[in-house]
């Protein structure tokens, strides 16, 4: 008795004197002599070249920016203001472009910059501003740092490169150079006193002055 498959294009028969395979396996046979001594090639290849394209590989890659779990942690307000009063009642403003507050120092506040405004009682005004500073809320004193810019109403305007600033009070100081200009002339310090929100001015260290003649003064 003779039993016959038929599997796909390929036809086995099996008897007492064998089996018999058809020509879809002798195909994969040989198909199979030729790839994989191609393959082995190839893996040889690779191996070879490696190197040279882990390299590039590693000049295309794209690195992951990395977290700052620090600047994460601290507070920062856009277009930053704080409000008050001084003693007698009179309103100030701080302002800053971007303000940062540290979780552990509540009291101290880093400032982009910063912008501090007193009025008068008269309806005069005082704006110091800077580069950088700093402004403590709770004694509400404001430092500033960098291209410091005083303007008063009456016309002046003074240049510096720091200067410490009590709100509460309406005064403030500073150490380095000083220079202004206004309808009285220019002047020059080694630093400064502000008084009663601008009302008094103090040139301290050596101090020069140029008077400005008033129009219609006799020379």
């Amino acid at each position: 008795m003779k039993i016959r498959f038929l599997l796909g294009d390929a036809t086995a028969i099996a008897g007492g004197r064998g089996v018999v395979v058809g020509r879809g396996y002798s195909r994969f046979v040989h198909l199979a002599k030729l790839a994989l001594p191609a393959a082995a090639v190839g893996l040889l290849m690779l191996v070879a070249a490696w190197p040279r394209l882990q390299a590039v590989f590693e000049s295309v890659h794209i690195p992951v920016p990395r977290l700052d779990i620090s600047a994460a942690r601290d507070l920062n307000m856009v277009a930053a203001r704080f409000t008050g009063v001084d003693r007698q009642n009179r309103p100030f403003v701080v302002t800053a472009e971007i303000a940062r507050q540290k979780p552990k120092l509540d009291d101290l506040v880093s400032l982009d910059r910063p912008k501090g405004d007193l009025n008068t009682a008269s309806g005069g005004w005082l704006e110091l501003s800077g580069d950088t500073g700093f402004y403590q809320p709770q004694p509400q004193l404001l430092d500033l740092f960098g291209n410091v810019a005083m303007f008063q109403d009456k016309g002046n305007e003074f240049h510096t490169a720091s200067a410490h600033v009590d709100m509460t009070a309406g005064n403030a100081e500073g150490d380095e150079a000083i220079s202004g200009q206004g309808p009285f002339g220019n002047i020059t310090g080694q630093g400064f006193r502000i008084l009663n929100r601008g009302e008094t001015i103090i040139f301290t260290g050596r101090a020069t002055l140029e008077m400005q003649p008033r129009a219609g003064s006799v020379p």
